[in-house]
This record gives C-alpha cells, structure tokens and sequence, in this order.
C-alpha cells in the first residue's frame, strides 16, 4: 500500500491574495484562457500564454504539440497554469525538461524532468488536476483519448481560489463537479484503494452529494456560497486520484467522448448510472454497500423497486440532464465496434473496476442509454 500528497496546497479568497502571497511578477508565465485573464488577473506583471489561441476544445497531441513549440521560446521561472483540467493537463507536459512531441513523451518508457517550477490553480470543481500527475490528450489517429502519468508532473503548489468559481457557466460547473463524483466514486470501489483513499472518497462523495441537494432545493446561487466546499471536495478526489487511477465509467466515457467530442465531466457523468448499476447488480455485497448506504443516508431510503444508484440517477439528472447516446450522433450499429475499442485502448482504466466488465456488460450499458 502507498499513498502520498504531493503538491502543497493552498487556499486563497481571491486571485490577489495568491499573487502577493506567491510574489507572481515577470519571471512567471502564466497559462490560461482570455475570458479568465480578463475577469480576473488582467493587472498581472507575469508574462501569459493563452489556451484559446491553440485549441477551441479539448486538446489533441497535435494542439499541445504547438503550446511545446511556442513555450520553448520563452524565458520564464515558473507556469503558472489556471484553468480547467484540459489547460492545468496541457501546463503539466509543457512544464516537462524535453523536446520532444506528445506522441514520443507518451511512449511507454519516457519520463523526463522538469525544467520550471509548475503552480496549477482550478477554475473549475471537477477533475482535481492540480494534485494529479497525469495529462489526458485526444489522440485522433487511434480514435480515442490518452492518459498518462509523468512523474515530474506533480505540481509544486495547487492553489483553490474562491474567486474562480464566481463566474463560472452553469454547465461547466455541472459537469465538472460530476466528474469529480465520479473520481470518488470509481476510487473508492477501485482493487487498488486503502484506507487512506477511502476518507478522501467517502467526504468528497458526501459534500458533493449534500451540495447538488441543496442547489436543487434553493437553485444556482447557492454555488457560489459553497464554492470552499466544492473545491474541497474535487481536491480530495484528486487526492485519491493521484494514488489510485479511476476504473470503467472513465474507460467507457474516454472513447465516447473522442468519438463525439464531448466534453469529459458530460461523459463521465453520463455512463455513472449505468456502469454502478451493472457493478451492483454483479456484486451488491462487496464495498459497493457502502456507497448504497452513503447514498440513502444523503438522499432518503430508496422506494420499492429503486436501488440506491436509481435514486442516484435521478439527482445526478436534475444537475446535467441525461441525453440519449443517439443525441450524440451514435448509433445502434456503433455499440459493438465501440464496446471493442474499450476493451482495445483502454486497459489502464479497465483494470481498475470494481468487478470485471465483459464485453458483453459494456454492449449493455452502451445499450441502456441508446
């Protein structure tokens, strides 16, 4: 058993309070997207390199590719990344001691150092980048999205500030929170969990959870009002992350949202229900009892015929309403090739689950949501 935290991490109301606390001045560069730099930090002395004039979306190997190229034409001390997952991803490789390409660091044996100090900052509640050391990349070529671990990826500080989330769209709030569930969720069931892994799942599950209740029951305001909450609880699923990696909802979710260009925390939060359903169907007695129970201690005994992961369906859809797979572009021919494709891409993940998922159960829950 291991378990490490590896950042140090800090909290901060505001941007400002960061920047003095941190001494941010003209030997930082700091990577972001434009409506971030403009709402909030447009005053900085740092130097700064903009997402958005790379990539519209998500990154693929390509796009990265063209950050490494104008990044290595700078003199800086430190990145400074704040974004979301996709800008706090690509910061962690472009921090890397190397020049080489995306598809060369991702072969299996190359693990290079790093050259600059490297501080992620989320904007976002979601998928706990700044504590974990992997990059997740779209690689066309293959179909599918990539993940990896670069050992020197680990920042050297995580900074939540409060602030980011007072703009935040309602959407990417949403789903990013819900991949953070997610991370909790998968870990906790995962072969590699411990003890350690466990308490920062089961309170991130818990927050998350009491959170999305009170949103429903008083409305979007109240995110703001407990933006230290969800920041906290996507850390901690980072946390748990960074020691043990998530299982088949992320598998499943990787290759459908390269397929159809979704949006990562949609995805995941999409095949949630029925990947826990299909586990708990298959092995309700194991540690996914806990979670039942967890669930209707949060959410209220479950009514004849419903299972905790029904109820659970039903609240995760009041926060990013469910969609059809064939809303997406897919259809009923697909699921077979595409179940194939999981099992093909997407054994780093696949290892992970609870029980094991025969193509068979992935046909099926692909087929639960056509």
């Amino acid at each position: 058993m291991q378990f490490a935290i590896r950042p140090m991490i800090h909290g901060y109301d505001t941007f400002a309070a960061f920047g003095k606390a941190h001494a941010v001045g003209p030997r930082d560069l700091i990577f972001t997207q434009r409506i971030l730099y403009e709402t909030f930090f447009s005053q900085t002395q740092a130097q700064t390199l903009f997402y958005d004039d790379f990539c519209g979306g998500e990154p693929t190997a390509a796009t990265v590719d063209a950050m490494l190229i104008e990044v290595r034409s700078r003199y800086f001390d430190r990145l400074i990344a704040i974004g979301g997952g996709s800008i706090l991803d690509c910061a962690k490789v472009l921090a890397l001691d190397s020049n080489d390409s995306v598809a060369s660091l991702f072969a299996s044996d190359v693990q290079p150092g790093r050259k600059v100090g490297l501080i992620l900052s989320p904007t976002t509640c979601g998928t706990g980048s700044e504590v974990t050391c992997v990059s997740v990349f779209d690689f066309p070529e293959i179909g599918s999205k990539v993940g990896k671990g670069f050992n020197a990826g680990f920042a050297d500080h995580a900074v939540l500030i409060d602030e980011f989330l007072s703009k935040i769209p309602y959407q990417v709030f949403a789903t990013s929170s819900a991949d953070a569930l997610v991370h909790a969720l998968e870990i906790y069931l995962a072969p590699g969990a411990n003890a350690y892994t466990d308490v920062f799942c089961l309170a991130a599950v818990r927050s998350l959870l009491q959170g999305y209740i009170r949103m429903t029951q008083l409305g979007s305001s109240v995110i703001q009002e407990d933006a230290k909450a969800y920041l906290a609880a996507s850390n901690m699923a980072g946390i748990a992350l960074s020691n043990v990696l998530a299982g088949g909802v992320h598998a499943i979710a990787m290759h459908f949202g390269s397929e159809h260009h979704v949006p990562h925390g949609e995805a995941t939060r999409l095949f949630l229900p029925p990947v826990f359903k299909t586990y708990y169907g298959k092995e309700p007695s194991g540690k996914i009892a806990d979670i039942a129970q967890l669930i209707e201690e949060i959410l209220g005994p479950c009514g004849p015929g419903c299972t905790p992961f029904d109820a659970l369906d039903e609240l995760l859809a009041k926060v990013v309403p469910t969609r059809r797979l064939s809303e997406y572009g897919m259809a009923a021919e697909d699921v077979d090739r595409y179940a194939d494709k999981v099992i093909e891409t997407q054994q780093r993940l696949l290892v992970n689950n609870y029980t094991p998922l025969s193509k068979a159960d992935i046909v099926q829950i692909y087929n639960q949501l056509m």
